[in-house]
């Protein structure tokens, strides 16, 4: 990886010479030097610790980086997207390969429209690179799910819970609407929303509630490539390394969240208790 611009930037902005860096970092002015002019390319080991020691003095290069990207690929046309991966993967992009059926709209190439949500999912998984991709709208058919029973139904289903139900008209509406998307936007769901919607599915709450509880995580929203036409019509920007440090930051932003998410659930219950229809009578 290179890291030439992160060097110079620590350098300019905590006013370092290459041999302090150095010394911060445990290697010698030459190492430095070498990174700094392209040299050489830092190893995993030295990776960490550049952008460890960076993120300790407050300076967030992936931030940086995210609002760069946007700013230089971002038009009518374009739009920046992240991906975190379980596992590595190389370009094209082959979705057989790299997805799995029962993801929240089957099998497809999965991205977020910021960097925290790829590298909050990584930040408890033995993986610290989030990949940053151009995605090429022109030309390809869009359907956009919101926080709604269509959104509900269309990730029940794919998560295999409603799988008894897969011809009634109910559920071939939503499957019909997005049969020829090339690429879905939905809210993101995790593991929170996964439990409130399977109370719905088990009919505890009724869909005005499972509704207002799953608008209260508020993840924001995932672009899924459905098609070979959607993913070759990504270009693939930068890699972005996530040091220990600030996959800690994510992992106690994502506990924080889930608490003050919990307790806005527990709000929407009560608040629309019953509001709204049972899974039952919707698919009666």
């Amino acid at each position: 990886m290179n890291v030439s611009k992160e060097v110079q930037l620590l350098c300019n902005v905590l006013n370092l010479t290459e041999t302090e860096l150095g010394y911060e970092l445990g290697v010698t002015y030459e190492t430095v030097n070498n990174w700094k002019h392209n040299r050489k390319t830092i190893d995993e080991s030295n990776l960490e610790k550049l952008y460890s020691y960076a993120y300790s003095k407050g300076i967030k290069f992936n931030n940086i980086y995210e609002q760069l990207l946007k700013e230089n690929n971002i038009s009518d046309k374009n739009v920046v997207l992240f991906h975190g991966a379980k596992k590595a993967f190389s370009m094209p992009i082959d979705i057989d390969k790299y997805s799995k059926s029962n993801n929240d709209f089957g099998k497809g190439f999965y991205l977020g429209e910021r960097y925290e949500q790829a590298a909050n999912y990584i930040s408890n998984i033995n993986n610290d690179k989030v990949y940053a991709f151009k995605l090429n709208t022109k030309n390809l058919k869009f359907f956009k799910f919101n926080v709604d029973n269509s959104w509900m139904i269309a990730i029940t289903y794919y998560r295999g819970w409603l799988k008894d139900y897969e011809d009634h008209k109910v559920v071939r509406k939503v499957l019909d609407s997005i049969k020829d998307a090339d690429v879905i936007i939905a809210p993101i769901a995790d593991n929170r929303m996964f439990d409130i919607i399977n109370e719905f599915i088990e009919n505890f709450i009724t869909d005005e509630q499972c509704r207002h509880a799953l608008a209260a995580t508020n993840l924001g929203y995932q672009y899924v490539l459905k098609t070979k036409k959607a993913v070759d019509s990504i270009t693939y920007l930068q890699e972005m390394f996530v040091c220990k440090k600030e996959k800690e930051h994510w992992i106690d932003e994502r506990l924080s969240l889930a608490k003050t998410g919990l307790q806005k659930v527990k709000m929407a219950r009560i608040e629309y208790k019953n509001k709204g229809r049972y899974i039952e009578e919707i698919l009666k």
